[in-house]
């Protein structure tokens, strides 16, 4: 996503990886997960304690998934003085 007006203005470029929610609930917010939860997160968690622990499920049903980010081949950079 990318807004760039004429010089002088503000431009705003989102770059890197967006997540996407798929199972965010108020159900997750009592089981104490956040919003923010990246699914990458859980599978940590499940080196750690193991995949059969049901903590690790719970977690993968509140996680979002991390979107790619695009990439380009260049890009050009206007400096206005």
């Amino acid at each position: 996503l990318a807004m760039a007006p004429a010089c002088g203005g503000m431009s705003w470029i989102l770059l890197g990886a967006l997540p996407l929610v798929h199972g965010w609930s108020s159900g997750c917010r009592e089981l104490g997960f956040g919003s923010s939860l990246l699914c990458s997160s859980c599978a940590k968690l499940s080196e750690h304690i193991g995949a059969a622990d049901p903590l690790v499920a719970e977690c993968a049903g509140c996680c979002a998934e991390e979107r790619a980010a695009k990439k380009y081949h260049r890009a050009v950079l206007e400096v206005c003085k």
